[in-house]
């Protein structure tokens, strides 16, 4: 519920399937080596092996392995991986301070080979230096090429663009030290509250900590917390609610009622009292609501965040929808959702079309306790999109479009299995064990169960063989 602009700051590139399987037997053997804990060398060869045989998901697997350790391993691969490797290394050069034009440079050649990814982080590392012109043109470029994160980054600065070019102007004053205190209090006030970038606020306004002002109180508090000092962030919260009616503390009191406690009522007390209409206090006014079960008062202020073009309450009002089973208002605003860049909307949506071939989807059913094969061909498009974009949810689920052995399946459910899906590792189990395969069947079952899935009774009874 949390009005966070960056929904991931670095995501990690799962890319389509496409009508090849090159590399995945090596991909597979190097995730197994790290799940089960072999040596380096096993390890490297096998994800080397899969970069040389053309594959692309083997350059996440490599990051999420290595880390900033592994920044050999992309050196090889510059120029010859469309641009994966230079992003990845560009990730890496991030995280060890290198020098920012050359962190630009080498995330402009991985856009420029075809990782598109790359124009999100570009957007990024211009939106959190305060210039959004820049970042816009950057999260344009990717939105054009269908990078789901750059358009849902795009659509909410556009909504802003009167606020943004305002907070360009009174940077360059901060810049040049011609700032007027009342200035600087609107310059980290509206980067708080409309982009949710609170360690720069916090440097902006904390000089007027001292007399108290909202902001900069709420700025240090969000310090706190990253520092793990929650009681001391909790102690200012309450402070600002009780003596200003603070809406951003408000929301947190909240927020931490429900999460900690699930005193939804006292929750809603707490947000009525500050009197905002803030989407972002409507939005989650309509969760409390909708917990007590108060679905007219929890759509009535969905609607209210929604009117603002919330696109992150557009996701909960159509599950409401959904509760109340009007699937036609329901798709609608999850379409509406999904065209602005929200992954959680177009998941749902590609679920609800497929809902309405359920009755000749359960005559074709195989195996109930493992899938119902799937049709829908706009639901599927939804999905190959989604998965493009790096969401493991929407890849295991494009998986049960394809005959339960077909080599599709295990592409799928390898490329969200190597960001530990655990439906996925179950998915591969299944797989194998249609596949006559049982060692390795009953090896990501294993998995699986380690990973949290509760694997059904014959799959049960299957590894305890």
């Amino acid at each position: 519920m949390k009005k966070i602009v960056c929904m991931i700051l670095f995501p990690l590139i799962i890319l389509s399937c496409g009508k090849t399987d090159r590399g995945y037997d090596a991909l597979e053997n190097g995730l197994l080596g790290i799940l089960r804990k072999k040596d380096e060398k096993y390890i490297t060869a096998n994800l080397e092996q899969a970069a040389k045989d053309g594959n692309m998901d083997v350059f996440s697997l490599a990051y999420v392995y290595w880390g900033i350790s592994g920044e050999e391993f992309f050196n090889k691969y510059l120029n010859k991986s469309k641009g994966n490797a230079e992003y990845y290394k560009a990730l890496i050069m991030k995280e060890k301070n290198d020098p920012e034009e050359k962190v630009v440079g080498m995330l402009e050649n991985a856009a420029s080979q075809g990782n598109y990814k790359a124009y999100y982080v570009l957007g990024n590392i211009f939106q959190d230096k305060l210039e959004f012109s820049k970042a816009q043109e950057y999260l344009k470029k990717g939105k054009e090429h269908g990078e789901i994160y750059s358009l849902y980054s795009y659509e909410y600065n556009k909504s802003l663009t009167g606020v943004y070019k305002r907070i360009e102007e009174l940077n360059k004053k901060l810049k040049n030290n011609v700032i007027t205190p009342d200035e600087k209090k609107e310059l980290g006030t509206l980067v708080l509250e409309k982009f949710s970038n609170y360690d720069t606020a916090y440097n902006i306004l904390r000089e007027f900590l001292s007399e108290g002002y909202s902001p900069a109180l709420y700025s240090k508090a969000k310090k706190l917390e990253t520092e793990n000092k929650d009681e001391e962030a909790v102690r200012i919260y309450n402070d600002l609610f009780s003596e200003n009616k603070y809406y951003l503390a408000s929301f947190e009191l909240a927020y931490k009622l429900v999460n900690m406690s699930k005193n939804y009522n006292l929750a809603l007390r707490v947000l009525e009292d500050t009197s905002s209409e803030d989407s972002l206090i409507t939005g989650y006014k309509g969760f409390v609501y909708e917990n007590l079960k108060k679905y007219d008062k929890a759509e009535e202020n969905y609607l209210k965040s929604v009117q603002k073009n919330d696109i992150d309450i557009m996701s909960y009002l159509g599950r409401l929808y959904e509760e109340k089973n009007k699937q036609k208002e329901a798709k609608d605003i999850y379409n509406r959702a999904y065209s602005s860049g929200s992954i959680s909307a177009g998941y749902r949506l590609a679920n609800l079309l497929e809902e309405s071939d359920k009755g000749k989807n359960d005559k074709n059913k195989k195996n109930k306790q493992y899938r119902t094969q799937r049709s829908n061909k706009a639901a599927k498009k939804i999905l190959e999109r989604l998965s493009e974009n790096g969401d493991d949810y929407s890849t295991v689920d494009l998986s049960l479009y394809y005959p339960e052995t077909d080599k599709n399946v295990k592409v799928l459910n390898l490329r969200a299995a190597i960001k530990l899906n655990e439906t996925a590792f179950h998915n591969l189990g299944v797989y194998y064990y249609n596949k006559k395969n049982k060692k390795k069947a009953k090896l990501y079952f294993q998995i699986a169960k380690e990973y949290g899935y509760r694997l059904e009774p014959e799959y049960e009874a299957f590894i305890s063989i």
